[in-house]
Parts: structure tokens; sequence; C-alpha cells
């Protein structure tokens, strides 16, 4: 195998010169140096916002931008440093840190007080670590910028690095793993770094776990925290950082304001001279290429992966070679390659990416394959047509034409197309400045734009993609020899093998003969007819927001047959407009086996699309179905001049349809897959789903639907597509710069494109209805499917009333965003920060898009038990009512503030100008003047109400007649075994879920030998001494003496020693070692832990007279109108079968409209 070609090792040319044109200049009020680049830089056509390129006098590179249409602002840090930096000893420490750097600052030491401050001004924060860039964000509405800014910039000026923060944050990096773990494309992505050179920092455990940093520098004897320290004082340098700061000057700062704080708050940061990190050698060396490397997968997918080793090419990015080679090799049109393997039945999809053109190191190509059971069986094959397809590229050479394509489309994007948000805009430009090649007057096109063509560029690239300079990924769930997977990742716990390629696949020669008779069906791509042609003669409207967030679509026409609506939009200089319709069919609308036929057909009509409109793709017309309950429902987004093309195209192919009986069978499979997937996906989405599905009839789970998979054939789905669309209902909107005309000739068109018979007769006209939840609390536990899986969830929702028909229920939704605006951090804080519940904790509010009750949710995600999570987000809630009572009115008036001026940010896409106003429309109730009412209801609101609402509707101490919630909770395989007894109704009506979740917690550290009845014994004769003087685990408060939960714990030790015992005694065994025993017992002592949390809890149960919390029985009775539905100690309801539950509930009236429909013109006589 010989090694990669000589001029990857041909060092790159000098950095860009970021000295020469940057003159001194000080800040108008305080007279701060900095050096402003005095050169100009390639900008959007027609673009207002004002920018500002400079270096502080401590190098760090700053991008001020001024935005006269955003009322929320944006930051982002983005450091030169990553995982790749990692000491061997401690890898995921660049991870780590990035944790650590939030947590408190000397200027402000309050671990919280950067989140707070930003939810009290409408704002949110982030960061992410990769192989060697580190970068922060946040946003924060306009008028909290100065305030957030200086926060900011402290992290990186005086951290604390607070060793009593180290643990937490180590242990949501611990939770964080976890998750990744359960991820096939996480541990693929793992497998295929830690397969790579030994040694490399590519190589290294990216994110990092407590073992390989915690335990690592416990074996070592050292401080982490200490270590960590080191870690920001090497690497946290001045030089090696980009600052940008995107702000809207409507009722913000204008740029020398942004100017003048940057150079104040960020020139304390330190300079220690640090080089920007740069990778010299490959990670693919001469022992790695030519390798295979099996792994196996969780799901039940079928991964093929080719990974090239190519040389650096930072210092390309104005020709950028690669975005030429991936292209052609991700293109799927006629001819492609993708295209030519979906026809063969071998794959699903495929994808082209590398390394990200800001990584100053070699790089890797990698085209992935998702392949199905068949073209994974002949996987060399598939190999072979990959090069086939290369060899066929090459022999046309390098066509100047198709670059000037690509050049033409990202032109187009860049500077006709729709402004980008500001995060977006900050975080891209932070870390585009990464690449030490990037010139000044490139700081925002970065590599956006195609600059200049470089034939003989390409020509090196083509030449590097041959079977002599790649390796081969093969991932599945099984393969026939398991000696093929004789290791095991010590991380990921992935079982992989890795072995030599077999001389064939290495061989150009001997894989050109598995192709020969292939030789015409792969072949170079055809111009693109999508590309406007009117690009370079376009002058820039105005780009000022035209599309006011709270303006009403106009309805044109409206009859038996169709609805048409129009909105005006224009931003930006190219007009761009989007077409959404939906049609409504009867054929999917009351069996999961229409459901399941409209699924299929999505499928395979997307697959036909793909050759036809994957240059509409290119050239940035985005098309999009799917079956969304009863309709069909098709969105195309894009430029104006060629929407309306692309969506006959899909109407055309749609009634034109004959399916094969070999596609018919590859999508089925693929069906099968995708619910067989969703059954061991991550707990929190199927406890979603579950809610999901629990809201609304008819709505069918995925289980329901995959098991009517067994039932269709070829022949069902045919005669679906010639009787689903005899007799519809459609509905369309149309947004962009369109006349009235425009938009009546695309209907007609639709129209005549479906031929449908007549419209649906009124009688068999039906929608979906949300379920009406009578009052109560109701829990439904599901297993999940997933043995490798250890995390469990909870999705718990708290509904409003059902609002009254015909009404917006204003009131209520604007309690519950301010309410959840208020929850969002500090329940986050408290369960995920202080209490480690788990990595993902939210809380959010959702609406009932079928007219039904609004709810707040909160959700978890973890390895703590369900029962556990429950008490704990029950807790969390009695005690965060005293929070709320005692909030200052200048607190709650900024809350106000911080909602509304969030629901008046201005559409800056047309898809987001779309969706506002069809989701209305699809709702049925047309509730166009939703934000000016939810606002107004915003400002109206006085501290008592929300009190008075919370009392009412959410606290679960208020034994509210109108408390409504649903908590759906996911348990592991390996939870649910742990205590297979502990779900049934019989034990949940016996004993209080306090006692319950106790003894979850005993089992899952191991003391599986106490039965619930010892622990709920324990629990329940736990008294008082009768002198206190006489024990020294007692203390006295106002009630008197009473034991400390130290001294409970001492006794619980106790006890558990003793059942020991006599299990050993009466079974005749050993029992567990003592060892065992004494750590156990450490566990049950340990203060930290969530089990001294969970006796507590039960120690107080009888404190609470109602609620989750409460060891005093229910009075149990009867539901209104359920039959199947079992009551526990608490009064909660056990919802064992979803379909039977939603029977069993009144449901609400069909959605109806909340404003007169009124069309602007008498309906013409329809196209029929």
């Amino acid at each position: 195998m010989r090694p990669i070609d000589k001029q990857q090792s041909v060092p790159p040319p000098e950095p860009a010169d970021w000295q020469e044109l940057f003159d001194e200049q000080q800040t108008i009020e305080s007279h701060a140096p900095y050096y402003n680049y005095t050169g100009n830089i390639v900008l959007p056509v027609g673009d207002k916002r004002k920018y500002r390129l400079f270096r502080l006098p401590n190098n760090i590179r700053v991008v001020c931008i001024s935005d006269p249409d955003v009322k929320q602002s944006a930051v982002s840090l983005a450091v030169n440093v990553g995982s790749s930096a990692d000491p061997s000893e401690f890898q995921g420490m660049a991870h780590a840190l990035e944790h650590l750097l939030f947590m408190g600052t000397a200027k402000y030491p309050d671990a919280r007080d950067f989140e707070t401050y930003l939810t009290s001004h409408g704002g949110y924060t982030n960061a992410s670590t990769t192989s060697t860039i580190t970068y922060y964000r946040f946003a924060v509405n306009n008028r909290g910028l100065a305030g957030a800014l200086d926060r900011f910039a402290q992290f990186f000026i005086a951290p604390l690095l607070d060793a009593n923060c180290v643990a937490r944050e180590l242990n949501a990096i611990e939770s964080e793993f976890r998750s990744n773990v359960q991820n096939d494309a996480q541990r693929r992505s793992h497998i295929m770094r830690a397969t790579c050179c030994s040694g490399h920092p590519y190589s290294q455990f990216m994110g990092g776990n407590y073992a390989s940093l915690q335990t690592s520098a416990e074996q070592m004897g050292v401080q982490l925290r200490d270590r960590m320290a080191e870690f920001f004082a090497a690497h946290y340098s001045a030089d090696v950082m980009n600052l940008v700061i995107v702000g809207g000057s409507q009722d913000g700062a204008t740029l020398d304001e942004l100017v003048e704080w940057s150079v104040n708050m960020f020139s304390p940061v330190m300079n220690r001279n640090v080089v920007r990190m740069a990778i010299p050698s490959h990670p693919l060396c001469e022992q790695k290429l030519g390798t295979l490397v099996r792994y196996q997968t969780l799901g039940n997918a079928h991964d093929i992966t080719l990974t090239f080793a190519l040389p650096h090419t930072s210092h390309l990015y104005c020709s950028a070679p690669e975005q030429y080679v991936k292209d052609l090799l991700a293109y799927g049109g006629l001819g492609s390659l993708q295209a030519c393997l979906k026809q063969l039945g071998w794959i699903a999809s495929m994808s082209v990416n590398s390394s990200p053109p800001n990584i100053n190191s070699p790089r890797l190509l990698k085209i992935k394959f998702s392949a199905t059971p068949a073209g994974f069986m002949q996987y060399d094959k598939l190999v072979a047509y990959v090069f086939a397809y290369l060899r066929a590229i090459r022999a046309q050479g390098v066509q100047e034409w198709y670059f000037r394509e690509l050049q033409a489309m990202a032109q187009m994007s860049f500077f006709y197309g729709e402004p980008m948000y500001p995060i977006t805009v900050a975080v891209n430009i932070a870390c585009q400045m990464c690449n030490v090649y990037l010139r000044p007057e490139h700081v925002v096109s970065g590599t956006q734009l195609l600059y200049e063509f470089d034939r003989d560029q390409i020509e090196a690239i083509l030449a590097l993609l041959n079977p002599e300079n790649y390796r081969l990924f093969l991932g599945a769930r099984e393969f026939p020899d398991s000696a093929w997977l004789s290791e095991v990742d010590p991380h990921f716990g992935v079982r992989f093998g890795e072995a030599k390629l077999p001389s064939e696949l290495t061989s150009e020669a001997e894989l050109s003969l598995v192709t020969l008779d292939c030789a015409d069906q792969l072949y170079f791509p055809e111009p693109n007819k999508y590309i406007t042609q009117h690009i370079a003669t376009t002058e820039p409207n105005s780009t000022a927001l035209d599309c006011d967030v709270q303006q009403a679509p106009l309805l044109l026409e409206r009859n038996r047959q169709f609805e048409l609506w129009t909105r005006q939009f224009s931003h930006g200089a190219l007009p761009r407009g989007s077409i959404s319709m939906f049609v409504e069919t009867m054929a999917v609308h009351t069996t999961s086996r229409g459901q399941v036929l409209g699924e299929l057909l999505v499928r395979v009509l997307n697959d036909r699309l793909a050759k036809e409109l994957y240059a509409a793709e290119m050239a940035g017309i985005k098309h999009k179905l799917l079956f969304s309950e009863h309709r069909l429902c098709i969105s195309v987004i894009g430029v104006q001049e060629k929407m309306a093309l692309v969506l006959l195209e899909i109407l055309n192919e749609l009634r034109n349809l004959v399916v094969t009986n070999d596609e018919f069978t590859l999508h089925l499979d693929q069906a099968r897959r995708v619910a067989e997937y969703m059954q061991i996906s991550s707990p929190r989405l199927q406890a979603s789903w579950q809610q999901y599905y629990l809201r609304a009839t008819p709505r069918w789970h995925h289980m329901d639907w995959a098991a009517e998979l067994n039932n269709v054939a070829a022949a069902d789905l045919q005669e679906f597509v010639s009787e689903a669309f005899s007799q519809v209902y459609v509905a369309m909107l149309v947004v962009g710069q369109v006349s009235d005309r425009e938009a009546m000739c695309i209907l007609d068109q639709s129209l005549a494109a479906l031929a449908p018979h007549s419209p649906i007769p009124s009688v068999l006209y039906s929608q979906v209805r949300a379920v009406s939840i009578c009052p109560g609390t109701y829990v439904q536990r599901i297993i999940t499917d997933n043995a490798a899986n250890s995390d469990n969830s909870i999705n718990c929702t708290i509904y409003t009333p059902t609002p009254t028909r015909g009404t917006g229920d204003y009131r209520s939704k604007a309690m519950l965003s301010l309410i959840a605006h208020i929850m969002a951090i500090p329940f986050f804080d408290q369960l995920r920060t202080q209490e480690q519940l788990g990595y993902m904790v939210n809380c959010s509010w959702i609406t009932n898009s079928s007219g039904g009750a609004s709810g707040l949710q909160l959700c978890i995600q973890g390895s703590s038990n369900p029962e556990y999570m429950c008490l704990r987000v029950e807790k969390f809630l009695v005690d965060f009512t005293p929070r709320l009572e005692s909030m200052s009115e200048c607190e709650f008036q900024a809350n106000i503030a911080a909602r509304v001026t969030a629901n008046l940010e201005l559409p800056r896409k047309i898809v987001k100008a779309t969706n506002q106003v069809w989701q209305k429309i699809q709702d049925g109730n047309y509730d166009f003047e939703y934000t000016r009412e939810l606002n107004a209801q915003l400002e109206s609101l006085t501290r008592a109400d929300m009190l008075e609402f919370w009392h009412t509707y959410v606290n679960p101490l208020c034994a509210s007649a109108e408390l409504t919630r649903v908590v759906v909770q996911v348990w592991s395989a390996g939870a649910a075994e742990l205590a297979p007894g502990m779900r049934s109704a019989e034990v949940m009506a016996e004993y209080p879920l306090p006692t319950i979740a106790l003894h979850l917690c005993l089992t899952q550290i191991g003391a599986d030998e106490l039965l619930l009845s010892d622990v709920g014994r324990f629990v329940a004769t736990s008294g008082m001494p009768s002198d206190p003087n006489l024990d020294s685990g007692v203390e006295i408060d106002a009630d008197g003496p009473r034991l400390t939960v130290a001294e409970y714990q001492r006794r619980l030790a106790a006890l558990y020693k003793a059942v020991v015992l006599e299990t050993a005694a009466a079974e005749q065994m050993l029992g567990k070692p003592s060892a065992e025993v004494e750590r156990i017992c450490a566990l049950i002592a340990d203060d930290q832990a969530q089990l001294c949390t969970a006796l507590q809890m039960a120690l107080e149960s009888d404190q609470f007279t109602s609620s989750l919390l409460t060891s005093q029985p229910a009075i149990l009775c009867g539901h209104k109108t359920a039959t199947t539905l079992m009551q526990t100690f608490s009064g909660t309801w056990i919802i064992s079968d979803y379909l039977a539950f939603k029977r069993e509930q009144p449901l609400c009236a069909p959605a109806i409209p909340v404003i007169q429909l009124q069309a602007k013109y008498s309906s013409r006589p329809s196209i029929l």
C-alpha cells in the first residue's frame, strides 16, 4: 500500500496577513486603542447591516455588525483549541473546560448569574467543542446586550473554575456521554476516530466521561480542577480568539457603541502568545490505509462508509477543489452514483462530507451509504461502483462550466440570499476566522463563495480518490462471523474488528472488471435548468422586511373544492417565495392502514423525485412531502421564478405514479426499519411521541402502523394512488412577491394535475379531534426495547382547561409562555446542574393544534429511575412557588417585556414567514391575530394573575379540581428488570410513591435484598427518640426533637446488613461478600447521593396532604368516564392502553375559524 501523495507533505503557504491595512484608532468615548481594517469586505448585495472588522491590542480578532432589523442580538467567541489538544491522560479536557467556564467569574461569582441575566432579557446560551475549535455563543434582546457582554467577557478574563462545580459538571458530561453511547451516529464517529493512527490527536476520546477525567485524576493523585486551570492558561489566549457581535440597532446599540464595548470589555483578556492550533500529520498513516473496519450498531442499520485521505486544503478555500468533487459525488440526478445504486436497490440514501474548512489540518473525505440488506451483502460491488463513477468523472476531465454553475449558485445564495439569523452569523464568522489562511476581506463571505477556478487542484483531489488511498467501514447489528468483531472499544463499548482490505478492493484493474456492464449508467451531470437566469441583472430591492410578524394572509378564493391564500413577503435582492398546499383525502383518515399506505406513497414518490429534482435542490429550490394524519402536505420554497415548475413536477409524478414490486419491497423494508428504530430511539423522544399520541384522535402509534406493514402489498399501494385523490379538498398558500393572477394560475395548474373527480362530500368530512382530558393525574409506563440503553425518561405535561370553541384561548397561552420562560433556567439548574437527574432537562410550553388544551411540558432523560424523577419534578414545583410569590414587580415586568419582544421578532427567512400563517390554516382556526392577541394578554397580566393561575393549574399542593397532568414514563430495560413488580397497579395502589421511589433507588445501587415491604415498614415506623440527649443523631427544631437524615441513613444501612444476613442464613448460602455489603452501606450513607434525597422525601411525605409526594392515601373514586383505568395510592390513574384511554375521554369539538372568512374574489366555478 503506497503512502498518501507527496503533495500532502508540502507545507502550505504563509497564513493570511492580518497586519497590513489595520490602522490604529481609538474608541469615541473611552479613547481606547484598537486596529481597524481599512480594506473592503465582500458583502451581500444591498446589505443594510453595518460591519466593522478590527483587532484588539491583545490580538483578538473582532467583527461588529449593526443590524437594523433584529430585536435579538447575538455574540459568539471561538477559541482555536479543541479536543485534539487534550492531554492523553485527560481525554475530554477541552469539553470539560467548556462546561466549567460558565460556572462563575471573579466579577460575577454566582454560577447561575449569566443564565439568570439572559433569561430576564429573553436570551439563551450554549457552547460546543470540536476537534480544533471551542465556540461559545449567546443571544439576548437588544437592550440586554451590554450587561450580557460584560458577563461573557469575564469567562475569558477571570473564570473561577470553582472546584465545587467540577463534580456537577463531570456528572453532566457523564450523562451526555451515556446519551451519546445510545446514538449510532455518535458510535460510528467515535470508532472512525479511535481506529485512526494510534497516538494521533484525532484518535483521542473526544467528549470524555467521568472515568477519562476524574478517575484518571484520582489514579494520578492530582486535582482535576488544577489540571483544568493549567489547560486554560496554556490554550485560552487572546491571540487565538475570534469575537463576533451582532447587535440590533432598533432599540439597542449603534455600531460605535458595539466597538466601544468590545474594546473595553475584551482587551483585558490575556495574550499568552499561543500559536493557532494546527495538526501537521495525517490521521490515516500508511498502516491505516487499505483497512476494513467492521463495527456493531444498535439499530438494524447497514452503513457503508469510504474514507479517503486528503491533504491540508484550508489554504485553498478560494478555489475550493474539494467542493467541486463533493458536489459531483453527492449528485443525485440522472447518471449519478446515487441514482444508479438506488435503481439497483442497494442503498436508501448517501451523503458526502469532509472536515470543516476552518480546521488547519489534513483532511478526510467520507462517502457514507445507508444500505439495504441486499446492498450490504454486496458491499464489494457497491465499492466497485464508487470507483467506476470516479473513473467516469475523471474521463470527462475537469469541466469549467460545472464549476461556474457551482460558483453561480454560491453567489446567488450569498449575494442575493436571505439573511441568516444573528446567532448563525456570529457562530459562522467566529469559526471561519480560525482558518489562518482566511483573508480579512473574506471574513464575512468565507467559504460560502467560490472565488477562482483552479483545474490543477481539482485534478489533484480527484487523483487522490483512488483504491490505494481509502479505508472502508461496515456497520451492522449482526455479522455472519462473530470473529470479525474481536475487539471492544474501551469507552463506547462498541464491538469492532479491523483487517486488511482484500486485494480486489484495492486494485483499480480488478475493481474495473466488476463494473464493465454499467459504463452507460454512470455519466457526468447535465447543465442545471433550475438555476435562475436573472442573477446578473437583478437589482436589489429594499432589503427591509416587508412582512410584519402580525400581518395576516389574504384569502383570494374559497369554495367546497379549495381555498387559496397569499402573503406578501420581500427580503433580499432576489425574489424568493414558497408554495404550501395540503390535499385532504378521506382514504387516510380513519385507519392505520390508510396512514401506512400514505407513508409508503411518500417514500416511493420522494425516491422517484430525487433524480428529477436533485438539480432543483442544488439551485436552492427545496421541496418536502409528508402525510400528516389525513393530508398529503407539499411545500416548495426557493427562487420564486422556478417554484411553480417544481410543484407541477411533483403533482404530475404523483398522478402518473406506477409502483413496481421491487421498489415497493425496498420501501416497505425501509419503513419497517424506521418503525423498529423508533422503538429503540432515545427515551426522551419515545416519551414525547407518546404524549403526542394521547392528545388527539385518530392518531396512530408507530407500532400500530408498523404491524399494518405486514398486511399491504404493491397492488394495495397502486390502488391507493388511483383512488385516494378522486375526492379531495385543497388548501394553498403562496408567499412572496406574487400577484393575485399568478397565485390563481398556480392553483389552477395544480388542480388540473391532480384531476380529482369531485370535492369531499360534507357528510364524510372529518377532522382530527383533540382529547379533552378529564382533571386528574395520569401515568403511562413504557419499557424501551433497547437493551443497551441505560437511560430512563419522563415527560410530564400539565394542561390548562379545554378552551371554548372558536376562541384563541390567549390568556392561558400567555400565562404558560410566561411561566415556562421564568421556570426554564431554574428548572434546568436545579434538576440538571444541582441534582444531576440527567443531561437532558427541559421546560417548555405546548399548544394543541387540534383545538385542545395547551400545557406546560417538563422533560428529563437520565439514569435516575422514573418514579424518582417524577417526585423531584413535583418537589421542584412545590419549592418554586415561594420564588414566584416573592418575585418583585420589576422582575415580573422584565420577563413580560422579554416575551413580548421575542414574539415580535420579524421573520428573516421565507420559511418562517410561511410557517407563521400556514399552521393556522392547517389547524382550521385561521388565528392570524395570534401574536397580537398573545402580546396584548401578556401586557395585561399582573403578578396576582400569574399566582392565581399557578395555584389553580400548576401547583401540585393546591388540590384544585382543575389540576390535569399526564406523565409518560419510559423505563430502560435494565431498570425494569431490576424491579419487575414496581410498575404493577397493585403495588402502586398499596404503597406511597415516595416509598416506591426509595426502594427503586436502593435496588439501583444493588441493595436488592431489601423488599418493598421492608422499606415500607422502615418509613412507616420511623419515630422520635424518647430522650434527645441520649442520641447524637437528633436535632431540635421548632417542632421539637427529631432524628437527622444522617441517622436514618445509618439505621437504613443497619437494616440492610441485617436483611442480608437473614437472607443468607435462610437460604443457607454465603451471601454477598462483605466488601460488597460495605460498599452498598457506604452508598446508603452518602449524603450527596440521590438515595439520600429519596429517603428524605419518604420521611417527609406525611407533611403533604396531596400530590405525588404524600404518604396519605387518596380517597379512591370512580372516574367520570373511565372503565379501564386503575387508581394508585395517591390517586393517580394508570394508563395501560392508550387507545382505551382516548376512547374513554370526551373529545373537543372540531376547530372552527376565529375570524370571518371572506374571500377577495367571488368563487370562480370549480376547475372541475
